[in-house]
C-alpha cells in the first residue's frame, strides 16, 4: 500500500506540471474556492458515513476505506492552499481505528495499517507542497508578466510623448497603474535654487502643482539627498514626515531618484492611503527601472523642445522665424475663415534702417532689431497676439479676434510709443520710428491667405511714402488707405 501511495504522488505531482505547461492550472485555482471546499468536506462526509454504515451493516474490508479516503486526500492536497486534506484525512483515520478496535476488539496496533495511514499522509503532504510551491510561483510568474506586460506598454505611451508638460502628467499616471497605488507625484529639482517642485500629480490636483520643497524635506527630500530610493510602510512614523495636510493621509510611499548618470535631477514618488498594504523591494525594483526610462524619455522631451525653439524661433530677436510666423498665419486664418471670427494682420517696417547700420554698424544695428522686438512683444496682448520677423527690418503682428477699428488703434499705440523711446548703444541714444500696413479678415468675399498678407503689404507701401505711418487696406474702395492724424 505505502508503494501504491508513494506512486500516485508522483503520478499527481507529473499531472500538476503537466497542468502548469499547458497553462490550465490557472483555470484550476481561480475557481471559487468556497465552492470546491464545500464539494470537498460534503462529498468527504459522505464518503465517510458510506464507510463506516457499510463496515457495520455489510462488513466491507478496511481496503474499501484506502479506495474512498485516498482519492479525497489527494484531490484535497492538489486543489486547496491549506491543509484541509489533513483535517478529513484525520476523520477517516479515527474511523478507521474505530472500526478496528468495534471489529478487532481493540487488535488497533502500531503495524502494518498504521504504516499505511502513515505513508498516505507523507504522499499528501508531499503533494500538497508541490501544489503549493507551484501555485506560488505561478502566481509570482503572471504577476511579472502582467507587470512586464504593463511596463512595455508604459515605456512605448511615454517615449512617444515629446510634449513635456503631456509628458510629465503621463508619467505620473504611468507610475500610479504600473504599481497600482493611490496617488504618484513626480518632482523637478533646480539647481539653482535648490528647491524641488511639484511638476505633475495624478490623480490630479491643481492646489498641489507647484509646491515646492527643499532637499532633506519629507521622503523625497530624503531621496534627493541620498540619491538612493526609500520605502516607508509607516509613514507617519517617519521622523522627516510632511503635515497631514499636505500628505492628504498617506500611509505608505515608495520614492526614486531621477538621476542623469550621477546627476539628480528629480524624483518620483507614489503613495498608498491603505494600512495593510505594503510595499515590497519587488515594488522598489520596478519603479526603479521605469524612474530610469522616464530620465530617457524626459532628455528627449528636452531636446526635442530645444529643436522646435531653434526651429520656430528667429536667432537675432528671440521671438518667432518666418517660418513659424507664416505657420500660426495659417492657423489662425482657417480658424477665422472657419467660424467667421475677426482677424487682423500688421507688416512693420523701420524707418531708415540702413543708416543705423551705416552710422553706428552693424552691432547697432542688431541691437535695434532686438530691442525693437522686445519693446513690441511687451505692448502686445500676452498669449493672444503673435508676433514675428518677417525678414530684414521688417516684422509682422497676427491679431486673433480684432477687427480693422481695434487694430488701427492697436497699430497706432504701437508706433506712439516706439516713437517715443530711446535705445543706448555704446553711449549713443538712437531714436526709430515705423512704417505699418493693417488688414483685416473681409466676410463679404473669399480670399486666401497670401491675397490677405498681400494687402497688408501694400498698405505697408503706401505708409513707407509717408515714413512713420499707418495705412490700413480699405475694403470698401479695394485699395490701401493712409491712417489720418498718425504723423508725429
Amino acid at each position: 500500500m505505502h508503494g501504491i501511495a508513494v506512486r500516485f504522488g508522483i503520478l499527481e505531482a507529473d499531472k500538476i506540471r503537466r497542468l502548469f505547461r499547458h497553462g490550465r492550472f490557472v483555470t484550476v485555482i481561480s475557481t471559487s474556492r468556497w465552492v470546491s471546499l464545500r464539494v470537498l468536506i460534503g462529498g468527504s462526509f459522505i464518503a465517510l458515513v458510506v464507510v463506516i454504515w457499510g463496515a457495520l451493516q455489510w462488513g466491507i474490508q478496511n481496503w474499501f476505506v484506502y479506495v474512498v479516503s485516498i482519492p479525497f486526500v489527494f484531490a484535497s492536497a492538489v486543489f486547496q492552499s491549506r491543509r484541509i486534506y489533513l483535517y478529513i484525512f484525520l476523520a477517516y483515520v479515527f474511523a478507521h481505528m474505530g472500526i478496528d478496535l468495534w471489529m478487532k476488539e481493540g487488535a488497533f496496533l502500531p503495524g502494518s495499517d498504521a504504516v499505511q495511514w502513515i505513508s498516505i499522509t507523507v504522499a499528501g503532504e508531499i503533494i500538497f507542497q508541490i501544489s503549493s510551491q507551484r501555485r506560488r510561483a505561478e502566481t509570482l510568474n503572471l504577476r511579472r508578466i502582467h507587470e512586464l506586460e504593463v511596463m512595455n506598454e508604459t515605456l512605448m505611451s511615454i517615449s512617444s510623448e515629446l510634449d513635456l508638460s503631456a509628458l510629465l502628467q503621463r508619467i505620473t499616471e504611468k507610475a500610479v497603474k504600473l504599481l497600482d497605488v493611490s496617488l504618484g507625484e513626480l518632482l523637478l529639482y533646480d539647481k539653482q535654487t535648490g528647491d524641488m517642485e511639484i511638476v505633475a500629480q495624478y490623480p490630479p490636483d491643481a492646489s498641489q502643482i507647484g509646491f515646492k520643497m527643499k532637499a532633506g524635506e519629507g521622503a523625497m527630500g530624503r531621496v534627493a539627498v541620498t540619491k538612493r530610493p526609500l520605502i516607508l510602510n509607516d509613514y507617519k512614523a517617519f521622523v522627516n514626515a510632511l503635515p497631514d495636510d499636505i500628505t492628504t493621509g498617506i500611509e505608505s510611499t515608495l520614492d526614486v531618484p531621477l538621476l542623469r548618470g550621477g546627476e539628480f535631477i528629480g524624483v518620483l514618488g507614489v503613495a498608498r492611503h491603505e494600512k495593510n498594504r505594503k510595499f515590497t523591494l519587488d515594488d522598489q525594483s520596478l519603479l526603479t527601472v521605469f524612474a530610469s526610462q522616464v530620465t530617457i524619455a524626459l532628455e528627449n522631451a528636452k531636446l526635442y523642445k530645444e529643436v522646435q525653439h531653434l526651429a520656430f524661433t528667429d536667432g537675432l530677436t528671440s521671438i518667432n522665424n518666418r517660418r513659424r510666423l507664416f505657420e500660426l498665419a495659417d492657423k489662425e486664418y482657417k480658424r477665422s475663415m472657419r467660424y467667421r471670427r475677426p482677424l487682423s494682420f500688421m507688416i512693420v517696417d523701420i524707418d531708415h534702417f540702413k543708416s543705423i547700420n551705416d552710422n553706428y554698424g552693424h552691432a547697432a544695428g542688431d541691437e535695434t532689431l532686438r530691442w525693437f522686438a522686445a519693446e513690441c512683444s511687451s505692448i502686445i496682448r500676452r498669449k493672444v497676439d503673435m508676433i514675428g520677423r518677417f525678414g530684414g527690418e521688417e516684422f509682422a503682428f497676427i491679431y486673433p479676434e480684432i477687427s480693422l477699428p481695434s487694430a488701427l488703434i492697436a497699430g497706432e499705440r504701437l508706433r506712439r510709443h516706439i516713437t517715443f523711446e530711446k535705445i543706448v548703444f555704446e553711449g549713443n541714444e538712437l531714436r526709430i520710428t515705423f512704417s505699418a500696413g493693417i488688414v483685416s479678415l473681409p466676410f463679404d468675399e473669399e480670399i486666401s491667405l497670401d491675397q490677405f498678407i498681400e494687402r497688408a503689404d501694400k498698405a505697408l507701401y503706401l505708409a513707407k511714402q509717408n515714413r512713420n505711418s499707418v495705412a490700413f487696406w480699405d475694403d470698401v474702395t479695394n485699395a490701401p488707405v493712409l491712417l489720418e492724424g498718425n504723423e508725429t
